[in-house]
C-alpha cells in the first residue's frame, strides 16, 4: 500500500517470484520511504539468517520512524530476506537447499533456491543502492559481541565511505576486512562492495532471541548512518570506544562430540592456547580446541551440539593503531 503526501510517502508491498523447479514462493516485504527532498538511496536489509531477530526488528522499527518529510533521498527496507528460515526458526541457511544465503550472491537463474532467491533480489533490490546495510542478529547457538565490518577493497574512496558508515554504528568493534574483485564469497554486502557501492555488515543481538538491548544497537546505529550519510538532520550517537580489528581466525568444528568453551567475549587470548574442548557423548576428552592466532574473541558457539565445519569461536587480531 501506498501512503502520499506532499512531503514524501512510505510504501509497503511484498514482492513474489516462483522457484520454477518446484513452484514454491518467494517472498521479500520491502518497506519504502521516499523522502521530501533529493538525496542518496539506502538499502537496509534484514534477515539474511532468518532466526537472527534484532536485526529484523530493527529494520521494521527504522521504517516505521523514519518521516518521510524528514528524509533527503530514498530509503528500502527489506525486513526479511530470509523467509524460510524465518517462518521455520532455522539458524544459518536457507532451509529449502540447506545453503549459507552469504554464499549466493549475486545469484542465478537457473540455481538452488538460494541462488534464485539472491538473483532476483539483487535486481529488484540491490541494484537500487547508493549505499547498503546488511544487518545480522546472533543466530540460534551463537553468542556475539556487536560489531560492524568496514570492507577493504583497495579503491580509497570507497573505503573512506564504508569506513565512516561503520565507525558511526556507535559499536565497541570495528572489523577491517580485506576482499578483491575475485572474491568468491557471496555475500550480497561483499558484493555489492565490489560493485562500488559503500556497503557495511552489521551485527548486534545473541542466540536467536528478540531483544530490545540488541534491536538499540542496529536502530541507533542505522539512524547515526543516516545522519552521517546527510540523509536526515540529527546529532550522531558516539558513545563507545572503538577497537579495530583485523586478520579473522574462526575456529571450526573438525570432530564429532560436545563443544565446551573455555573463553568469554571480548576476551582476548593467545595463539595456541586452549579455548575449548571436543568431548565424547560420556563425558572423555576427544580434542583440545586451541587458537589459531592471538585475538579478541568476538562470537563464540554457546550450543554443545556442532556439526563438522560449523565456527566454535570467531576471533581478530587487535589492529595496531589502537
Amino acid at each position: 500500500m501506498d501512503h502520499k503526501n506532499p512531503g514524501g510517502y512510505r510504501k509497503t508491498e511484498t514482492l513474489e517470484f516462483r522457484y520454477l523447479r518446484s513452484g514454491e514462493p518467494m517472498r521479500f516485504p520491502i518497506g519504502t520511504v521516499v523522502g521530501g527532498q533529493d538525496g542518496p538511496t539506502l538499502v537496509v536489509l534484514g534477515g539474511m539468517h532468518g532466526s537472527e531477530f534484532c536485526g529484523i526488528q530493527a529494520a521494521i522499527e527504522l521504517f516505521n520512524s523514519v518521516e518521510p518529510g524528514k528524509l533527503r533521498g530514498t530509503l528500502i527496507v527489506a525486513t526479511i530476506y530470509n523467509m524460510g528460515a524465518f517462518t521455520n526458526h532455522t539458524g544459518f541457511v536457507v532451509p529449502q537447499d540447506n545453503k549459507s544465503p552469504m554464499s549466493d550472491f549475486p545469484g542465478r537463474q537457473d540455481g538452488s533456491f538460494g541462488e534464485v532467491m539472491a538473483w532476483h533480489f539483487e535486481r529488484q533490490v540491490l541494484s537500487r543502492a547508493d549505499y547498503f546495510v546488511e544487518l545480522h542478529g546472533g543466530d540460534i547457538p551463537e553468542a556475539l559481541s556487536p560489531f560492524a565490518v568496514a570492507l577493504k577493497t583497495g579503491n580509497a574512496e570507497l573505503d573512506g565511505k564504508m569506513e565512516r558508515m561503520a565507525r558511526a554504528y556507535n559499536v565497541e568493534l570495528v572489523i577491517d576486512r580485506k576482499i578483491r574483485a575475485d572474491d568468491k564469497l557471496g555475500a550480497a554486502y561483499r558484493k555489492a562492495a565490489l560493485r562500488g557501492v559503500p556497503s557495511i555488515l552489521a551485527e548486534s543481538g545473541q542466540q536467536g532471541i528478540l531483544s530490545a538491548e540488541g534491536t538499540k544497537v542496529h536502530l541507533t546505529g542505522l539512524r547515526n548512518i543516516l545522519f552521517e550519510l546527510g540523509m536526515m538532520d540529527g546529532k550522531i550517537v558516539d558513545t563507545v570506544k572503538r577497537i579495530r580489528l583485523e586478520s579473522h581466525g574462526a575456529v571450526r568444528c573438525d570432530r564429532l562430540g560436545m563443544w565446551y568453551p573455555f573463553v568469554r567475549l571480548n576476551q582476548v587470548v593467545a595463539k595456541d592456547e586452549v579455548v575449548g574442548e571436543i568431548r565424547g557423548y560420556f563425558g572423555e576428552l576427544i580434542e583440545e580446541v586451541r587458537s589459531p592466532i592471538d585475538g579478541l574473541v568476538n562470537v563464540i558457539r554457546t550450543s554443545p551440539s556442532a556439526s563438522l565445519g560449523n565456527a566454535l569461536i570467531e576471533l581478530h587480531r587487535i589492529a595496531k593503531d589502537n
